[in-house]
């Protein structure tokens, strides 16, 4: 008789490895489910925090609009990117360029002249309210306002050495905190703004003997300024703020899974949960950007072109709402650190923030903004009126002024 147990045994085996088989393809199935149902979520929540106000923090670029925004943009500057060359001197500027003043009309000879970005030019407010309008007033002469919204340090030096014919004895020289930001920037879309060609600029880099370079904007046409949207490091390799890289915003694309860590590893994020200010980091000297360092020679850069025309430069910094937070918060603004590595490298930098915390006393320093419910916006015409005055105090002080009679 033959022994059956070998079948027995072969026939056991064979079932222990379906079993085997069928618990590993169960398991197989359940993880591939559950990987797709998690990558469903992360495309619902990527696509829906891109609609979101956190939507500047991702880069979904609609090429309609991109290409639309080219198609009614024509004459853009080369070099700094904005304002169009026709508005140079048309609208809200005179024929100096500078911002129109009724108070004081007559373009020639100014007493102090500004350079900087929006608040410097005084958005969010009626043209003569603000804060170097109202120091206008205050000092008794003209102040030619060359601001320009959105600008950075960078664009702000090129734009006094453009402007040859001022001779203003004084030089303002106002810094916002995002300014150091912008420094390091060629595309504007990627920090928020919106999809247009003109927010594409040149940018300085520092080569190794920490000289100034001029990196030139790209020259572009309406099929490479898409591209551009695509590609964004082949037409931009000097761009801090690309996206997906450390401070850049976020691609939203498969796999959505990734989107959300790169989301939740953003520095930007992770600043804000510690109350601080989103470009928090960026204010330190050994930032991986070079924002700072870079800033400073800038401003050296600055300096010596106004010296060349026997001018003196007042550069001070211009306090965001964070700021003020920070100073209450933390006992120092988001911006101190850059503030000391100025002071540090031989320029000197007012800060005004102090004065005019001791100057609202009790009161809150949202008061000082246009928006004080959200506590946000621009200097309003309280705040400009409280910035001019503690400006003018420094500048008597300095002696940047003369006296009035």
């Amino acid at each position: 008789m033959q022994d059956s147990r070998p079948i027995a045994m072969a026939r056991a085996s064979a079932n222990e490895k379906t079993r085997r088989t069928r618990v590993v393809v169960f398991w197989g199935i359940l993880l591939v489910l559950l990987l797709l149902v998690l990558e469903a979520s992360a495309a619902v929540i990527a696509q829906l925090l891109a609609a979101s106000r956190s939507q500047h923090l991702f880069w979904r670029p609609d090429l309609a609009v991109a290409s639309a925004s080219w198609a009614r943009t024509h004459n853009i500057d080369e070099e700094l990117g904005w304002p169009l060359p026709d508005m140079v001197t048309s609208g809200t500027r005179d024929q100096s360029g500078a911002k129109r003043n009724t108070d004081f009309p007559e373009t020639s000879e100014p007493c102090l002249s500004a350079y900087g970005d929006s608040f410097v030019w005084g958005d969010d407010i009626p043209l003569q309210d603000g804060w170097i309008e109202q120091l206008s007033r205050l000092l008794g002469c003209r102040i030619a306002n060359f601001g320009v919204s959105g600008y950075g340090t960078d664009q702000a030096f090129i734009r006094y050495r453009r402007t040859a014919h001022d001779k203003a004895p004084t030089v303002i020289l106002g810094i916002f905190p995002d300014d150091i930001i912008r420094n390091v920037n060629q595309y504007r879309a990627f920090i928020g703004m919106d999809l247009e060609p003109y927010f594409v600029k040149g940018r300085f880099v520092q080569d190794s003997l920490h000289k100034l370079q001029w990196v030139p904007r790209p020259h572009l046409d309406g099929k490479t300024f898409l591209e551009l949207h695509q590609k964004p490091s082949e037409f931009l390799p000097y761009e801090h703020f690309l996206p997906d890289s450390r401070d850049g915003p976020v691609a939203v694309r498969f796999p959505y899974t990734l989107t959300l860590l790169r989301f939740a590893m953003l520095p930007r994020i992770w600043n804000r949960l510690r109350d601080q200010t989103p470009w928090f980091d960026l204010y330190s000297p050994d930032h991986p950007s070079g924002a700072v360092p870079l800033t400073i020679a800038i401003t050296h850069a600055f300096v010596q072109e106004a010296e060349q025309r026997g001018a003196r430069v007042f550069t001070v910094m211009l306090p965001s709402p964070g700021s003020f937070r920070s100073w209450n918060r933390f006992g120092a603004p988001d911006y101190a650190a850059f503030v000391k590595a100025m002071a540090d490298a031989g320029l000197s930098i007012f800060d005004p923030l102090p004065d005019m915390a001791r100057a609202l006393g009790g009161q809150s320093y949202c008061a000082i903004y246009v928006v004080e419910s959200s506590c946000s916006g621009h200097f309003g015409i309280v705040g400009s009126a409280l910035v001019a005055q503690v400006i003018a105090s420094e500048l008597r002080k300095r002696q940047l002024v003369a006296p009035r009679s």
